[in-house]
């Protein structure tokens, strides 16, 4: 067995990034830009009326002469022509400012009198109202540096630009494998010995938490040959291969027996902690493949501590592993030395709370935690109002 710190530094060590992809912007939230995005054009492409009003020569105002309204625009549609002294042309927002004029006024401060424009604003000023071209970015300059990570906002921001794809490091394929011969998918009827699958349904959502989907799932009996065949096509078609159950060494556990028989390479077997121990890690080529435990607490706190830093390592992050805080635990804990802990928990009140049930079969306290307190495996009989490392969980 390796300690918590070895097992995760290997991971990082095993786990560069991904090759550059061109994507589709939709599908690249929360991917990082391989290169600088250099504006095609000017955004806004032309001065463009920030509201509905009325486009005017600002001399028309301030010299007091009549000012007559001349036509209309609307957001689509342009003026023909250039605007002349004395005249104004009802704009709408977004519209193209026509040549000629400087300003809107917008039509809260106006009157109409027989075709004429009657302006009541002390405070109109030369170019009010106006977004000017390029002034939100310039033809030719970078819109967004390489190494972005793209949000929301980016991705409408690429689309305003009229860029349809981008060059990012992409989202790794997932495929989850789900063992065990008692297992029956959720809407089925039980039959005596069996249970309900969570596990997938379970990392799916984990997955679904930052930003990613599972490509493949498999749910396989623990028959050998299927174990085999399905670890051997998950792996040539992903990026990463998440396997829950059939980890350990017991008669119909063929999980480490179909791996090894596949030639994939052993990085890592069993970690010193609780729950989770029988973790197992491991390569195939540049596919990372993780041997979860089966109990479906222990899949979940294996998933955030190993797969996520692994998943943000080969998607190019800096910062791989789970947000860290120290705060004052809530209650005693008793604790022997030898072994780590990942306690389910919840901060409250500036500190931090270890829920009830914390057996790796325990679901029901997964369901409200917030995040994992740490106690190192050196650590022992912890006191209530002693400072714990807390991992906050993405999505909660």
């Amino acid at each position: 067995m390796i300690s918590v710190g070895k097992a995760k530094k290997l991971i990082q060590n095993n786990s560069g990034a991904l090759p550059l992809s061109d994507v589709k912007i939709a599908d690249s939230l929360g991917c990082f830009l391989g290169e600088d995005i250099v504006s095609p054009l000017n955004l806004p492409p032309f001065d463009q009326s920030a509201m509905d009003g009325y486009a005017i020569v600002f001399s028309d105002y301030t010299g007091k002469s009549k000012i007559k309204i001349s036509g209309e625009i609307q957001a689509g549609k342009y003026y023909k022509g250039k605007l002349k002294a004395g005249q104004a042309v009802r704009i709408f927002t977004g519209a193209s400012l026509p040549m000629g004029a400087d300003t809107v006024v917008m039509q809260e401060k106006i009157s109409l009198a027989d075709g004429y424009l009657i302006i009541d604003d002390a405070l109109l000023k030369r170019g009010a109202n106006i977004r000017k071209a390029g002034s939100q970015v310039k033809k030719g300059s970078i819109a967004l540096p390489e190494r972005t990570i793209i949000t929301p906002g980016g991705i409408g921001y690429l689309a305003a630009m009229g860029i349809t794809s981008v060059k990012v490091t992409p989202k790794p394929s997932v495929s989850v494998i789900v063992t065990g011969s008692e297992l029956k998918k959720p809407g089925n009827s039980l039959s005596p010995g069996q249970i309900y699958e969570s596990n997938s349904y379970a990392v799916e959502a984990a997955l679904q938490s930052i930003s990613l989907k599972v490509k493949n799932r498999f749910l396989v009996k623990d028959i050998q040959k299927e174990v085999y065949n399905t670890i051997r096509k998950a792996i040539k078609i992903s990026d990463i291969v998440l396997i829950t159950g059939g980890i350990s060494v017991g008669d119909y556990d063929f999980t480490g027996r179909s791996l090894e028989k596949f030639g994939v390479k052993n990085i890592f077997y069993k970690i010193k902690q609780k729950p989770g121990k029988p973790l197992f890690f491991g390569k195939h080529g540049k596919t990372l493949i993780f041997g979860l435990p089966g109990n479906p607490a222990a899949v979940l706190s294996c998933f955030y501590e190993y797969v996520y830093p692994a998943i943000r390592s080969i998607q190019g992050f800096k910062n791989v592993f789970l947000p860290q805080i120290q705060l004052p635990i809530s209650t005693d804990y008793p604790k022997k030395k030898g072994l780590s802990f990942f306690l389910k928990s919840k901060i409250s009140n500036n500190s931090v709370i270890p829920l009830e049930g914390q057996e790796s079969f325990i679901l029901s306290s997964f369901a409200i935690a917030d995040s994992l307190i740490y106690l190192p495996e050196e650590c022992e009989n912890i006191k209530r109002g002693e400072m714990v490392e807390v991992h906050r969980l993405p999505g909660v």
